[in-house]
Parts: C-alpha cells; structure tokens; sequence
C-alpha cells in the first residue's frame, strides 16, 4: 500500500447484537451472522475495521455518533454473576420504560438513557471516548428494521458516510402472514429506507435478490450475492468431542430454530405423531430447539400437552456447547421451513456430517448433492418415513474437518461488502 494512501475506517453497526446480549437473548442467526463478520473482518489488514454502535438524542434533528465498542464485550456466553445480575437490572428498567406513558420527546430521551447505560453496565465496553469516531463506510450485517435504526442510517449517510447492507430476505413484506402486523410495516418502511441509502445491498441467495430486483427495479447493479463457504457453520469441537453430554438419551431426532410459522413446526410435529404409530420408535424422542416466537402459542401448546405421551423434548434456551452436544448426539436432524434466506441449522447440520432432512423450499447454494434428503413441506406422511428410517437405522457421519488456515468462511460475503 502506498504511504499516501489512508487505509479505510470501516464501520460494522452492531446495534441489534449489543441489544441482544445486554438483554440476555440468545442470539439468533442473524446476531451470529454480525459476529462472524466482526472476527472476519479483524483479520484483514488493508481495512481498519470497528464494531460500533449508533447514538442519537431525542428529537427528529438529533445528532447520530458512531461508538466504538471492544470486540471481546460483545461476546454472549458465560457472563459472569454480577455482569448477569446487572443485566437483569437492564431489563427491569427497560419494562418500566416501555410501559410508563411517557409524550414522545420524554421517550425518546429516555430511549438514549438506556442504550447509555448499557453501554456502561450491561457489560458492552466502549474502546475510545463515547464522543463518536469517523467511518467512511458503514457495514450493517444486523437487524435495521428495530426500533429507528433505519432513519440513524439515513443520517448518517446524509453526513457522507458510505452504507452497505445485507438483506437476508423479504418474508416480512412478502409472506404478511407469519408475522406480526406491525413488524411486516416496520420492516417494510426500514427496508425501503436502507435500500435509498445503501450503495450495495449483499443477499445470501440469488432468491432473495431476484426479489429485491423485481421490488425495487431501480436499484439495478447495487445488488450483489455471496455465499459463505460451508466452512464457516463448523464446530469448535473435534466430532463426538462436545465438552457437554447431550440432555437427550439416544435416539433423537433434532430440529433447531425459532418456533413461528416460517419454520413449519407443524408438519414435524404431524409426521411425528405418524412415525410413532411404529413400535419400534417407542423409545426415540424428538428434540425441538429454539426460541418462543411468535403465533406459534397453538404449537408450544401441544408440545406442552403431549410432550410427554410423545417423547417430545422442549428446550427454549441452550448455549453454543450445549447445542453442539445434541448435535453430536442426534440420529437425524429436520428442517421443514416454508421458506429460508440461507438456512443455517442446515448448513451445520450437512457440515458435521448428520443425517440431514430438508425442505424442499430451502436454498441449497454450496450443498451437495447426496449431503441431504430434501422433502416436500407440505407431506407429512412422508417425512414420516423418512425419520423411521433415519432413526431405526445408524449412519456413519463425515463431518468436515477444515484447516485454521482456511480461515472463518465468510470471506466472501465480507468482500461483496468491503470490496470495491
């Protein structure tokens, strides 16, 4: 590199990971998406690259900053006691707030109190002084559609500061139906305003930027796709050496995800009851994990009443490890999304070499074939044949084993992002 030439301020926004960890949530794949980004990112020497998070005050013409915050604060695993009991306190106060009818200037104000002391309290470290730092490019890999996270982007593009996004799919605007009324407008009036602003918008599938084409036809060649290598969805373990014993006895079959409508709980829990009509599956048990989402009340509720009688294992909340045990554990795993903008809990599942049963509705971009059993979403008797086989039959397992050397995986979606 020359020495005239300044090496570029790379901004990655991590205000929706932040919110998560300091509010306890386990992260979604979304919030993992932002923290492969940030280690992948580390990595590069020809960026100078930085997690932050945006602060505005109250008011429509407030000022946006972004903070830099220390990479290592926005890990979520493993908070020690008091960091814990302080979060607690977070929340506590983010309940009043919420519920108090505070008038609008009020609210807003203490919005930005509280995203303060989070900073200070809920274990997310500010690296330099909290009077803002200088980006000329604005990475946001995260959830834009929360809160005004949209209009802080748009300001601070308005100031100059280059934006780039990744759209991981368009459910809300396209498929109203499996989600809350005023998440599909929120987000609807977010993406609009991102797009506006965002000098390339990176998509996972060529699915979903086929739809940003055809919604948004002036947008022309601002669209890039990228995918990240399968490398990237590996574990940290050696196979069969998860530092957890899996909570479930074998056999079991596994499903990961958060439990709303998209992921099709339904037809599992349908081809369940089918499968055990065979008494050879008497002791085999399906494990359903993953957030409570929403309208989904009808499934958790059933799952709740016959768990039992049905062997059906309920686990809202695991960490990395825990989760890494069941997957060393499982028979099988099942995924029946009506539809996905990548699908993760495939991609680790197909990775470690797991018997992997997959909705025909999923993107399969870097999957081989033969790596999966693709089913129709809506046949329930027919995953329930294939999960009798896969669970009254074991299967030799050839995960992937990729070298440090290969690095995280997501390079090239951090290129599509970075790279001009």
């Amino acid at each position: 590199m020359p020495a005239t030439e300044r090496t570029r301020s790379v901004a990655i926004l991590v205000d929706d990971l932040a919110t998560w960890i300091v509010t306890g949530h386990q992260p979604t794949g979304i919030q993992r998406v932002v923290s492969e980004l940030l280690d992948t990112a580390a990595a590069r020497t020809d960026v100078d690259s930085w997690p932050a998070v945006s602060l505005a005050g109250p008011g429509p013409d407030a000022d946006v900053r972004l903070v830099e915050v220390d990479r290592d604060s926005l890990r979520w695993e493993g908070p020690d006691g008091g960091l814990r009991l302080r979060r607690r306190y977070l929340q506590l106060v983010r309940r009043i707030v919420r519920r108090a009818p505070l008038p609008a200037c009020l609210r807003g104000g203490a919005r930005l109190v509280y995203v303060r002391l989070a900073l200070a309290f809920g274990g997310i470290r500010s690296s330099r002084s909290t009077g803002g730092r200088r980006a000329d490019l604005l990475l946001v890999p995260g959830g834009f559609w929360n809160g005004d996270s949209a209009a802080r982007i748009r300001s601070l593009a308005a100031r100059g500061t280059k934006v780039r996004v990744i759209v991981y799919d368009l459910f809300p605007v396209r498929n109203p139906e499996w989600f809350d009324p005023r998440l599909c407008s929120d987000f609807a009036e977010a993406l609009a305003i991102v797009v506006s602003v965002a000098d390339r918008i990176v998509t996972l599938s060529d699915e979903v930027a086929k739809q940003l084409t055809d919604d948004y036809p002036t947008l022309g060649g601002k669209i890039a796709t990228a995918v990240p290598a399968l490398r990237a969805h590996t574990s940290r373990h050696a196979a069969g050496q998860s530092p957890w014993p899996s909570p479930v006895p074998r056999p079991y079959l596994l499903t990961v995800g958060t439990v709303e409508p998209r992921k099709n709980h339904r037809v599992i829990l349908d081809a369940w009851r089918i499968a055990r009509e065979d008494p050879r599956m008497a002791h085999a048990s399906l494990v359903v994990v993953g957030r409570h989402g929403w309208m989904a009340d009808d499934i958790e509720t059933e799952i709740a009443r016959d768990g039992g009688r049905m062997n059906i294992v309920r686990l809202a909340h695991t960490t990395d490890d825990e989760l890494e045990a069941l997957y060393d554990g499982c028979h099988a795993t099942v995924h029946a999304s009506w539809a996905e903008g990548l699908g993760l809990p495939v991609r680790e599942s197909i990775v470690r070499g797991i018997p992997t049963l997959m909705s025909a509705r999923i993107p399969r971009v870097g999957l081989a074939d033969g790596s999966y059993l693709p089913f129709d979403p809506a046949d329930a008797r027919g995953l329930a044949s294939l999960i009798t086989d896969l669970l009254l039959t074991d299967r030799v397992r050839a995960p992937s084993t990729p070298r440090a050397s290969d690095g995280t995986g997501w390079e090239p979606v951090l290129a599509a992002l970075v790279d001009d």
